[in-house]
């Protein structure tokens, strides 16, 4: 049999011969998915999922009229040192690089993909004509070490993963409040968003987050219909 690298038996076994790259946000639902990435190769009988290694998986949450400056404020990033935190033209806080965290304006976002012309998936046009405001929590993992087949059998175990998305409610920090910290936190915070900190506490922020991932992921798997919301 033919071996695409110059290896042992072993490592070249270890070695995938094809790298296929494939973004599930245009797919209604796993079916389709699967049904095109088969659709791929000539010896479609002999697919499995199994035959599939995971290199990289975005796994995304997004959560309604959250301000940038609130998540800002509140966010702990679990396992990461604090010089790994950047934030970007006000609008997308970067974490780290492998798990790396990007949390962003997705509305923005997608104006700007218009705006250079690059493609824009019917979700992401269908999100900008809501007219709503959505921040999106993102999670892009490399070297997963995991097939397609161990992913579909457990999505859920990939929600760990926000785990490491903590929040703090500062305003409760009595020690904060006794050195006058707290009115200099909240002068940085514009005026018509303090409102919404009550909204987005830490457990509740935290929960939503966990929550809105698994509700996707378990709809855009099991569906037989278009997701209104793809987890990846």
């Amino acid at each position: 049999m033919w071996k695409p690298h110059k290896f042992g038996p072993e490592m070249n076994d270890r070695i995938p011969y094809t790298k296929v790259d494939i973004n599930p946000k245009y797919f209604d639902n796993f079916k389709v998915f699967q049904g095109c990435l088969f659709g791929l190769f000539s010896e479609y009988e002999e697919m499995s999922l199994g035959r599939f290694n995971v290199s990289r998986i975005d796994l995304k949450s997004d959560i309604e009229d959250l301000p940038i400056d609130v998540v800002l404020s509140r966010l702990y990033a679990m396992g990461y040192r604090r010089d790994s935190v950047s934030l970007i033209k006000g609008s997308t806080i970067y974490v780290g690089t492998n798990p790396k965290i990007r949390i962003y304006d997705k509305i923005k976002e997608i104006k700007a993909r218009r705006k250079k012309g690059w493609s824009v998936s019917k979700d992401d046009e269908e999100m900008l004509l809501s007219g709503k405001q959505i921040t999106r929590f993102e999670i892009q993992i490399r070297n997963l070490k995991m097939t397609l087949q161990d992913v579909i059998d457990d999505p859920l175990e990939l929600v760990s993963h926000f785990d490491r998305l903590q929040f703090y409610n500062f305003e409760d920090d009595g020690k904060i409040a006794s050195m006058g910290g707290l009115q200099l936190l909240m002068s940085k915070i514009p005026r018509k968003n303090r409102a919404v900190f009550e909204k987005f506490k830490d457990k509740d922020l935290e929960e939503q987050v966990r929550n809105n991932y698994i509700t996707s992921v378990t709809e855009w798997l099991n569906g037989n219909e278009r997701s209104n919301d793809v987890p990846f």
